[in-house]
C-alpha cells in the first residue's frame, strides 16, 4: 500500500511539473492584449492660409521731365530722360486659397524704395553748361496685388498684378555760381500707378516659404512748377513716363 501511495504521488508530481512548463510556453493570439493606438500621420502641407513676411532687393528704371513752357529747352514741351535706381526693403501680408494645383490670393506689401536719379536736357548741357538738372527720388512705397499660381509639390509658380503707390519727389532746379539758385520747381506727392510681374516660391516647411519676385511698374504723370527769381514768371514741368523694375527676394511665415 505504501508503495502504491508513493507511486501515485510521484505521478501527480510529474504531471504538475509538466502542466507548469506548458503554461510558461503558452502563446497568445494578441486579441487578449490591449492594442496600442497607431501614431497620427503628419499634417499635410499646403499653401492655404494667412502669411506675413519680409523682402529686400533693388529697383532700376527710367523717368523723364517735360519742360512745358520752354524754360530751359530749345522748344516748349520738350522732354529729357534719365535713369534711376535704388534699394527696396519692406514687409508683406497676404492670404492663399489652394484648390488642387490652383493657388489664388491677395497680397499687400509696404516698405522703402529709394528711387533716385537725375539728368540734364541736351539744350541745357550745350547752352547753359548743365545748370538745370531734373531729378526724382522716393522713400515710402506700397503695392496692392492679386496672385494666381500653379502649385507643383513644394513649388509655387505665380503671376501677380495690381496697383502701386510711391511717395514721389520730382524737381527741376536752376542755379549758377554767381547768382545761386534762381528757380526751384518741385513737388512731393503719393503717386499711384500699376504693377505686374511674377515669381517662384518654395515651401521650406509647412510654415516657412522663400520666394524671388520680379515686378514691372509705371507711375502717373506729376505736374510741378516754380517761379523764376529773375524774370518773375512761373514755369511748369511734368514728370512723365516714370517706370521701373523691382527685383526682390522674400521670406514668409504661414499661420
Amino acid at each position: 500500500m505504501k508503495q502504491l501511495i508513493r507511486l501515485v504521488a510521484g505521478v501527480l508530481g510529474c504531471a504538475a511539473l509538466t502542466i507548469t512548463a506548458l503554461a510558461g510556453t503558452e502563446t497568445y493570439s494578441g486579441k487578449e492584449m490591449k492594442q496600442m493606438p497607431a501614431p497620427a500621420p503628419p499634417p499635410e502641407c499646403n499653401w492655404t492660409g494667412f502669411y506675413i513676411g519680409i523682402h529686400g532687393g533693388g529697383e532700376f528704371g527710367h523717368t523723364e521731365d517735360r519742360d512745358i513752357d520752354g524754360f530751359d529747352t530749345a522748344a516748349p514741351d520738350l522732354a529729357w530722360g534719365y535713369n534711376h535706381s535704388g534699394a527696396v526693403a519692406g514687409g508683406q501680408l497676404g492670404y492663399n486659397w489652394q484648390w488642387n494645383w490652383l493657388v489664388l490670393g491677395p497680397e499687400i506689401d509696404v516698405g522703402y524704395m529709394n528711387l533716385n536719379g537725375d539728368g540734364f536736357s541736351r539744350f541745357d548741357r550745350v547752352t547753359f553748361n548743365s545748370d538745370s538738372p531734373g531729378s526724382t527720388e522716393s522713400d515710402f512705397y506700397a503695392t496692392f496685388r492679386g496672385r494666381a499660381g500653379v502649385a507643383l509639390g513644394k513649388w509655387l509658380f505665380y503671376g501677380t498684378g495690381g496697383g502701386i503707390g510711391v511717395n514721389y519727389h520730382t524737381r527741376v532746379k536752376a542755379s549758377d555760381p554767381i547768382d545761386g539758385t534762381f528757380l526751384d520747381a518741385d513737388k512731393t506727392d503719393f503717386d499711384w500707378g500699376w504693377c505686374a510681374g511674377g515669381g517662384i516660391e518654395y515651401m521650406l516647411t509647412c510654415h516657412w516659404t522663400a520666394k524671388v519676385e520680379y515686378l514691372r511698374f509705371g507711375l502717373d504723370n506729376q505736374d510741378f512748377s516754380g517761379v523764376d527769381a529773375f524774370g518773375g514768371g512761373r514755369f511748369h514741368f511734368t514728370g512723365v513716363d516714370t517706370g521701373g523694375n523691382i527685383v526682390r527676394a522674400g521670406l514668409n511665415y504661414k499661420f
